[in-house]
């Protein structure tokens, strides 16, 4: 098989994400030419798989390749790609010039320039000075940035094209300085340490027909292979996120998920996954609570072999200040977090319910005294005023078998837990979907525990009225 063979099968394993395939194809086809658009395929390949340096001396040796045979495309893309890798390093500063660079290229710059571009931007310590405003600046006052899908760019030349390129590149940009901002001022990830001419190493050979290493001499010391570095147990999850004005894209990174059993919640204010994998090996389930509110039904998620990618609706279009919101959830019983409106709601409902079991109680007792008086008299007891009971109490309803009989409610369950309050409401409340929890939460409060609604169309419009059973008298509650 040619080596041209080995990479076209390589560069279509890679277009259909058969990441591992792909780089075995493109090493073999790159033992005999380093192909500039073939180190950038294995680069990305290599990001994928998440071997990042690597991926980087990929990406440094294709501009090296492309500079030496006159492709500014190339050149291009192979300062991407280092951007990527240096960003997934962790290394901003460094990912942010890569940017920088590609950019300029696209607009018609030197491959090597006379003078560093982004070393302009450092402080005489070497940190990195340029903001996500000042890349914000760029992106909307921009001549290329401006063109039109009519191609109006008189005066930079035939680019058009690339603008894409170009939009890539700055939209990347702001994913690096936004992480690079939260970090300290003499952060290492500050520091510019790359340049527009990358270190050149010899390729490297990442495929699996490696010759076999020679043996090594035996010695009568022992070897004993270096210790994998222990994970703190504990450790929280990496996040990564972007966001733009309609939608906040969370990457949640945890390898080994398994897709089909991963179930994910969508509360108004947070996600719950149920479970993902920690960095400890732990798997438990993971809440997210975000700053703002997001649509659930328009929200989605994906699952890739090294995270979760998260992609929510904001419910009101706008920028977030920050991605987490202050923590609505607390822990009882032993039973794992649990929704704070949850709380509140079973809290409220068992207040309501112990009220009514104490006028019960008074009035069964007034009842058992006149009984004493009237045989204490020899008078038969006075029969109790009974009232007619009421229909079977319905309420709105998403179910397919109909309205629900409250009355009914729990016959078929376990005693023990038909006498459980704190279940009855937690299994109701449970079952239901966020907008379903909004319409009990406020129907079952503003009628003070007299209507249970799961209709939010129906309630969200107006206060529900308190509607005692007949013969009760409603009075309001001293706290």
């Amino acid at each position: 098989m040619s080596h041209i063979t080995q990479a076209q099968q390589g560069l279509d394993a890679a277009e259909a994400k058969n990441w591992d395939e792909a780089v075995n194809k493109l090493s073999a086809a790159l033992k005999v030419s380093q192909n500039p658009g073939w180190l950038i395929a294995r680069s990305k390949a290599l990001i994928s798989l998440g071997r990042f340096q690597e991926a980087l001396d990929d990406a440094n040796l294709a501009w090296h390749a492309a500079y030496q045979r006159n492709k500014r495309p190339l050149l291009v893309e192979a300062h991407y790609r280092r951007a990527v890798a240096y960003f997934r390093l962790r290394q901003y500063a460094n990912a942010d010039a890569c940017c920088v660079y590609a950019m300029r290229l696209i607009k018609g710059f030197p491959a090597v320039e006379k003078e560093d571009p982004a070393r302009k931007s450092t402080d005489e310590n070497g940190f990195y000075t340029v903001t996500m405003e000042d890349a914000k600046d760029e992106a909307q006052n921009d001549e290329i940035n401006k063109a039109k899908k009519t191609g109006e760019m008189p005066t930079m030349g035939d680019i058009t094209a690339q603008a894409k390129e170009w939009r890539s590149a700055s939209t990347l940009r702001m994913q690096i300085l936004f992480s690079m901002e939260k970090l300290p001022k003499d952060d290492p990830a500050r520091k510019l340490t790359t340049g527009l001419k990358p270190e050149h190493k010899d390729l490297a050979d990442h495929g699996t027909s490696k010759e076999p290493e020679a043996p090594k001499p035996t010695t009568t010391e022992p070897t004993q292979a270096p210790a994998r570095p222990v994970v703190p147990s504990g450790a929280p999850i990496r996040l990564q996120e972007f966001q733009s004005g309609a939608t906040m894209s969370v990457s949640i990174f945890s390898k080994g998920v398994n897709k089909e059993k991963l179930q994910v919640q969508y509360l108004p204010s947070a996600v719950i996954l149920n479970s993902v994998i920690y960095p400890d090996g732990d798997e438990k389930p993971f809440r997210l609570d975000l700053w703002g509110e997001i649509d659930a039904d328009a929200s989605k998620y994906t699952v890739t072999p090294n995270k979760v990618e998260l992609t929510l609706k904001k419910k009101n279009p706008g920028k977030w200040p920050q991605l987490r919101g202050e923590s609505k959830a607390e822990t009882t019983d032993g039973d794992g977090e649990k929704d704070q409106a949850e709380l509140d709601f079973l809290k409220e409902a068992r207040k309501k319910v112990m009220q009514a079991s104490e006028e019960e109680a008074k009035s069964k007792a007034a009842q058992t005294a006149a009984d004493v008086a009237a045989q204490a008299k020899g008078k038969e007891p006075a029969a109790a005023d009974e009232p007619p009971k009421p229909a079977g109490l319905s309420y709105p309803t998403s179910s397919r078998t109909g309205p629900k009989n409250w009355d009914t409610f729990g016959q078929d369950e376990d005693e023990d837990e038909g006498k459980d309050v704190n279940v009855f409401f937690k299994k109701l409340f449970k079952g239901a979907n966020p907008e379903q929890q909004r319409a009990m939460m406020k129907s079952f409060t503003e009628s003070n525990g007299t209507s249970l609604s799961t209709d939010w169309n129906d309630v969200k419009d107006r206060t529900v009225e308190t509607i005692p059973p007949d013969g009760v008298e409603a009075k309001k509650w001293d706290k």
